[in-house]
């Protein structure tokens, strides 16, 4: 009796350790979290991401979609790819849709074999429950297209902050996005100096007085989180600049604030702006 139950004891070990190895096997999001083309979200998207493992093989050249991923307007895939091929830029979609890459890269893997990833923005007219996106490639010495093609579902974000405030010389606002990958939204301020200012820096003036916003800062409890992962920023008439910010995974969303840091001056904590939670409605 006891040596029954002790080889049975040992078993289920042996079972439930090869099951925890298995499950902690990186998948290609994972394998490039080391790699040049890494991301700071590499991985959380190896831990959200679904297994697809679709192939299609053209004279000496396999392209094979690993994972991806479909939450709000984004879809991130990651790929292998061996033999005379590139991976083309972005998502083709049914009807002549586009997705477009907006991050994204590609690691030899050694043995002729590539891997990589891409993050695509889905037009905000093609976005659906289910969702069905064409992997593009060329392959062999003619350059022959080839289409991959995936179908994978769309996930909704889990938590929404927002935050407004008003400072003497602009009034901000912000509403951010928290799903299984990053935290990302928008913040939006309001002054024709920031804007003048911003249109002059882009235009590569200098001497305009203006001290402009540069980028947003994460802060938790005073304490530096993240700088903004994607920068990018548009100028709305004259009145208006928008910041497009993106900050890592993160559990806790609690004491979060958003820090301005100015081209010249540097950060001002002083004019942090709070992020509460906020009905998704």
């Amino acid at each position: 009796m006891f040596r029954k139950t002790t080889a049975l004891f040992i078993a289920a070990l042996f079972f439930l350790s090869a099951v925890a190895a298995a499950g902690s096997e990186a998948g290609v999001f994972g394998e490039l979290i080391d790699s040049d083309c890494t991301d700071e979200r590499l991985s959380a998207l190896d831990q959200a991401a679904e297994t697809i493992s679709v192939s299609q093989t053209a004279g000496d050249a396999t392209v094979e979609v690993c994972q991806a991923y479909y939450e709000g307007n984004r879809i991130f895939v990651s790929y292998r790819a061996s033999g005379s091929v590139m991976v083309l830029d972005g998502l083709e979609m049914n009807d002549g849709a586009y997705a477009d890459i907006i991050a994204g890269g590609e690691k030899d893997a050694g043995n002729g074999m590539i891997i990589g990833w891409k993050e695509c923005i889905v037009p905000e007219d093609e976005l659906a429950e289910t969702q069905t996106f064409y992997l593009a490639y060329r392959a062999g010495d003619s350059g022959e297209k080839g289409l991959l093609q995936f179908t994978v579902k769309q996930h909704a974000y889990d938590q929404y902050l927002q935050g407004a405030s008003q400072t003497g010389s602009y009034q901000a606002w912000a509403i951010l996005y928290m799903g299984k990958v990053d935290l990302k939204g928008i913040v939006s301020i309001r002054s024709s100096e920031q804007a003048a200012g911003w249109i002059a820096w882009q235009e590569g003036e200098e001497g305009t007085g203006t001290d402009v916003i540069a980028c947003w800062n994460l802060y938790r409890n005073g304490e530096f989180v993240s700088g903004d992962l994607f920068g990018a920023s548009e100028v709305n008439g004259t009145e208006e600049v928008i910041f497009a910010v993106m900050f890592p995974f993160m559990e806790d969303l609690s004491g979060l604030t958003l820090v301005p840091e100015y081209s010249e001056a540097g950060e001002k904590t002083d004019e942090a702006l709070v992020l509460e939670p906020a009905d998704p409605e």
